[in-house]
């Protein structure tokens, strides 16, 4: 349970005759605007971070919950099913580096989309209010005791307070310098479709030849029929069988950058077709060499394979 505060009435009636005597004599401390809080100077680490956000944060209208990555999860899947999207969880995650989900690794998953943030003083709020382009009524402020921000000018060290900024997308501001990195292609790439990841890019045991090899994607299972998006606008370079992969579909994409959707049940496009990010190309299927369900994605960059989690949204 979130710590509560309580001060003494005796306390609160001092409090307002000291609030009137500093006002009428000019003595009272002014609401300075402050820089934006600095989230990763505040919390050194995930650990520190998720413990305060548990301890001491507590919201009237959204709820935090703490998810434990199991097995097989991943955030895009974690998002779903919470019924929020992948930018809230990493506008309430700061401390990511990357988009690759780590067993018992702890995240923080808000009810509602937006982001979560955190203030010194409630001047930033009109700071926040700018740089996330909403109303202020967009902007939640945790439940704070009687008089908090009268008490906490006097305070050597404020303790942050945490809001919350409903609807928003997060900034790199308050990213790692890696996801800050990362995030600059969300513009570009998106998720094929939500699933869970069965097989990651890099060495394996193949599941039908029971051979050590590369893999050279990521698989992605969900159910047979699910539409598949193109994860980038580009031009369809070849759709058709291919081998172990199936049924499948290559696009060519700005900046050199390349990818291809196999076992598809159908494909919905032809080759030398421009398609914009998200259109629908085909359909999850089991085509090739496969055990189930699922879409096997592959990205190339100037026709050096990388792993498609680096830019995956």
């Amino acid at each position: 349970m979130p710590r509560r505060y309580s001060y003494p009435l005796v306390g609160l009636c001092a409090a307002v005759a000291l609030i009137a005597v500093l006002s009428l004599s000019g003595l009272m401390p002014s609401d300075t605007p402050a820089t934006q809080t600095d989230i990763h100077s505040l919390f050194l680490t995930e650990g520190d971070y998720i413990e305060f956000v548990v301890a001491k944060v507590d919201f009237d209208d959204i709820e935090l919950r703490v998810v434990d990555i199991q097995k097989g999860d991943n955030f895009w899947k974690i998002a779903r099913d919470n019924g929020v999207n992948i930018d809230t969880l990493i506008g309430a995650n700061p401390h990511w580096d990357s988009l690759t989900a780590r067993v018992k690794q702890r995240i923080i998953v808000p009810s509602r989309p937006g982001v979560l943030n955190f203030i010194n003083d409630r001047s930033e709020i009109d700071e926040i209010a700018e740089l996330y382009g909403v109303e202020r009524s967009k902007i939640m402020v945790q439940k704070l005791p009687p008089l908090h921000w009268f008490f906490s000018r006097f305070q050597s060290e404020r303790r942050p307070v945490a809001i919350f900024v409903e609807g928003a997308r997060p900034t790199t501001h308050t990213m790692t310098p890696d996801m800050a990195k990362k995030y600059a292609l969300r513009e570009m790439f998106r998720s094929p479709l939500a699933g869970r990841f069965t097989s990651h890019f890099g060495g394996r045991t193949h599941p039908i030849f029971k051979q050590y090899g590369f893999h050279n994607g990521v698989d992605i299972a969900t159910a047979h029929g699910t539409p598949v998006g193109a994860s980038c606008g580009g031009v369809v370079t070849a759709a058709g069988w291919m081998g172990g992969y199936g049924k499948a579909v290559i696009i060519d994409h700005p900046k050199g950058y390349r990818t291809l959707y196999g076992h598809l049940s159908s494909i919905h496009v032809r080759p030398g077709q421009r398609v914009a990010a998200g259109r629908i190309i085909g359909r999850v299927g089991s085509t090739g060499w496969s055990t189930g369900p699922h879409l096997h994605f592959t990205l190339w960059h100037n026709g050096r394979l990388i792993n498609p989690l680096s830019v995956l949204w």
